[in-house]
């Protein structure tokens, strides 16, 4: 009932767990989208406006480039003039009308031909330039028309006439779907000329006057929020062109994105929650095995010899664990430790192990109270205060107890070196495992409070052979007796390598030469 409970709860926590994971990364993820949409969206809105100022400034090109050349019309009107400004009007279907105005302000003559009779229309203005006025009528066509117009340095007047519906059709809406409005604006004024849409401008920011490409975002005087781009006219800078967008679309994606993207959040919501709960499972059913396995009583220790090779005496043992599966049968610690450490069960694992010592040993320890014992100990044991007092426990049974870690376990942890000379001074030997395979170097092998080194088998394996690790075990070997420290080889199974040992000083040994590891029984009769 609490194991279920337990994992009702993991379950909740972790629906909340992958639910912040995936809400900040896909909060990220949606962040940079928006920016970068929106950022695209601008660019979009901007590159309408330079297609429009393209679309008329290709026109207005023309017509100022024919009106720069005003100078060389003969005013008197002849038939030569008549035709040459009849012959550009057929070549731009954008310019409906040229006319000839004189310094006094009467229109004499046009792409008509000559007026039977003046007509006044309004004095040139005396600067040069190009300019514009109107929309007007055009009193030969009778339809509105945009006025582009040079004084020329006698006075006269030269003009072309663009009707309205050209300029409006070139702005009209059906072409920018995506837009609230364009227009073309007066850059002094802001009032516009030519519009389609419904023109507004932004409140709490001055636009105009305009000498240069403008963009506003913010609230404008129709209570919206909108993007706003304004650009001048190269030719005629009084003139602009202006679009705008409402800005709640800026930002906001493709709705087909926007479902992806919602799937893919889910999608990933869903798996994390199952990733994280199988592994919390996976903990859980291993913890829980091995827990059982403990109340099951289905762990059992073995007992590695320790023995003195110069009269093959079994003078201690280190104590291995096993697990006798109801399924698998007898499994190894390499099947069930690792698993142990990761979850945590290797605290209870050990201390198991330390009881299941005392029983077993009890015997022998009433008639050999020398008698060595050795218990496997990593970084963690060493930082839990009930392991340390399961040791203390231990010692007052086993008088001369040692435990065996491995130089990463050593150096792992500061605070294990102040534990390890705790544990000295309650009598309890430190020895190093596998040594060799490490990375301790002399200064640790002195400043830490260890005893006893065992030689890693893989350089006992190397005994009668020519290679790399050969001369590595003498000077492990001459090192220890340097520095006063206790040998045990592991792994000897071989008669030549436990007389090279013995040769060398090593007297006790460790392997299947002399014993494979013993249960209990098989120890009691090899003693």
């Amino acid at each position: 009932m609490r194991q279920r409970k337990h994992s009702w709860t993991n379950s909740i926590k972790n629906f909340f767990v992958s639910w912040l994971i995936c809400s900040f990364i896909f909060g990220l993820l949606f962040t940079f989208i928006y920016i970068q949409h929106k950022e695209s969206e601008k660019a979009s809105v901007q590159g309408m406006a330079e297609r429009v100022l393209v679309d008329l400034e290709s026109q207005l090109d023309n017509v100022d480039d024919f009106l720069r050349q005003s100078d060389r019309i003969d005013t008197r009107c002849t038939d030569d003039t008549v035709r040459h400004m009849r012959q550009f009007v057929f070549k731009n279907p954008a310019v409906s009308e040229i006319g000839v105005v004189t310094p006094r302000g009467d229109l004499i003559c046009n792409s008509f031909g000559v007026l039977s009779k003046p007509m006044y229309l309004s004095e040139p203005l005396k600067k040069r330039g190009l300019r514009y006025h109107g929309p007007i009528i055009s009193e030969f066509l009778q339809v509105p028309a945009f006025v582009l117009s040079r004084t020329r340095h006698d006075g006269f007047e030269v003009n072309a006439l663009l009707p309205t519906d050209w300029i409006n059709d070139t702005l009209h809406l059906r072409k920018y779907k995506e837009l609230d409005f364009v227009a073309v604006v007066d850059t002094e004024t802001g009032v516009p000329v030519f519009l389609q849409g419904q023109y507004s401008l932004p409140l709490n920011h001055t636009v105009f006057p305009l000498s240069r490409s403008t963009e506003v975002e913010g609230r404008f005087d129709d209570q919206t929020q909108k993007y706003l781009y304004i650009k001048p006219f190269k030719n005629v800078p009084r003139l602009a062109v202006v679009v705008g967008k409402n800005a709640k679309y800026l930002g906001m994606p493709n709705p087909l994105w926007l479902l992806v993207l919602c799937l893919l959040y889910l999608a990933s919501w869903v798996g994390l929650v199952l990733v994280i709960n199988h592994y919390d499972k996976r903990l859980l059913s291993s913890r829980t095995l091995l827990l059982d396995a403990i109340y099951r009583s289905e762990l059992f220790n073995v007992y590695q010899p320790l023995v003195n090779a110069q009269n093959q005496k079994i003078k201690g043992v280190e104590v291995l664990i096993r697990w006798m599966h109801p399924l698998e049968g007898e499994l190894g610690p390499a099947y069930f430790v690792p698993e142990a450490e990761r979850d945590g069960t290797i605290l209870e694992l050990s201390l198991y192990q330390i009881d299941l010592a005392l029983r077993d040993l009890k015997p022998i320890l009433a008639k050999n109270n020398h008698f060595k014992v050795s218990f496997n100990v990593n970084g963690f044991l060493l930082m839990c205060p009930s392991y340390i007092r399961k040791l203390c426990e231990a010692k007052a049974v086993f008088n001369n107890l040692t435990i065996e870690l491995t130089e990463r376990d050593v150096l792992s942890e500061a605070k294990i070196k102040l534990i390890l000379k705790e544990l000295v001074d309650l009598g309890i030997e430190i020895a190093i495992d596998d040594f060799g395979t490490g990375y301790s170097g002399l200064q640790y092998l002195q400043s830490f409070p260890i005893d006893l080194l065992k030689i890693d088998q893989s350089f006992v394996a190397s005994i009668g052979l020519d290679n790399l690790q050969s001369p590595v075990l003498n000077a492990v070997i001459e090192m220890a007796e340097k520095l006063d420290k206790k040998l045990i080889a592991e792994g000897v199974e071989t008669a030549q390598q436990a007389g090279y040992l013995l040769d060398r000083g090593v007297v006790v040994h460790q392997g299947w030469h002399y014993y494979k590891a013993l249960n209990i029984r098989e120890l009691n009769c090899a003693l």
